[in-house]
């Protein structure tokens, strides 16, 4: 991991407009820029990124908006400052390289799963929104660990001996997978779920007008959002195995 992982990212308000005339101290309360983005990413972990507005924030630090006005800036900057915090508190959790490409590219690829599915409005907030995904608003005064992030993938893809176009392809679209599997874990959508229910839908199909249903009906009905992870990772080391092999021949 980068050195600069460990680095604490300059203050948004230094970098942003702020409100109009300082809060007087009694209204501050110790809040502080670092403890407005932890209380948001912490909120993230049940509400969706996107709804997670300055007037939420203020109520659950029982301060006025104006406060977090004051050293956030606009709700772009509160995005923003909780993507890049998502981030960094991924990389701390990034695992040590073992020298195997097929398990060192798992191993990551789980860290970044497990990290989407425990705040799941920060994984809903991506799936639907482009902005703040990767390049956050620290105009180089600090890390952007959305970048680093990427860095950190697209390395773990590069290691297994692809092209840099296919490093590039594999490493996009393995991020887009994890991503959404673990929208839909955090969201409780997979069949495992709701078992019961579509055992009972299916048993009530006719057999002859759905025989394609009936015959690969039992694996996805104990499918889960982890075993949707493992087998959708393995189906794309899968690939850039069978690539690999086939430019070696």
């Amino acid at each position: 991991m980068d050195e600069d992982n460990n680095m604490e990212p300059k203050p948004l308000s230094e970098r942003s407009t702020r409100s109009s005339g300082r809060p007087q101290r009694k209204d501050r309360k110790d809040v502080s820029q670092a403890s407005i983005l932890r209380t948001a990413l912490k909120l993230s972990r049940k509400t969706p990124l996107q709804d997670l507005s300055i007037v939420t924030v203020a109520k659950s630090m029982g301060v006025t908006p104006a406060l977090i006005h004051y050293y956030i800036g606009g709700r772009d900057n509160l995005t923003s400052g909780v993507m890049n915090l998502f981030y960094r508190e991924l990389l701390k959790k990034w695992p040590e390289a073992q020298g195997d490409w097929q398990a060192d590219l798992r191993a990551g690829a789980k860290v970044i799963y497990d990290q989407f599915v425990l705040y799941g409005g920060v994984a809903a907030y991506v799936v639907s929104n482009s902005r703040f995904r990767i390049f956050q608003l620290n105009d180089d005064e600090g890390p952007d660990f959305g970048v680093n992030l990427l860095e950190h993938f697209t390395g773990l893809v590069r290691s297994a001996g692809l092209s840099g176009e296919r490093t590039g392809v594999y490493a996009h679209l393995m991020l887009e997978f994890i991503i959404n599997t673990a929208h839909g874990t955090a969201r409780h959508v997979f069949p495992a779920e709701h078992r019961q229910f579509l055992e009972d839908k299916t048993a009530s199909l006719d057999t002859d007008a759905f025989p394609n249903i009936f015959f690969a009906r039992r694996a996805p009905l104990s499918l889960s959002g982890d075993i949707a992870f493992e087998e959708g990772t393995s189906l794309y080391l899968l690939g850039i195995r069978s690539e690999l092999e086939g430019h070696s021949r």
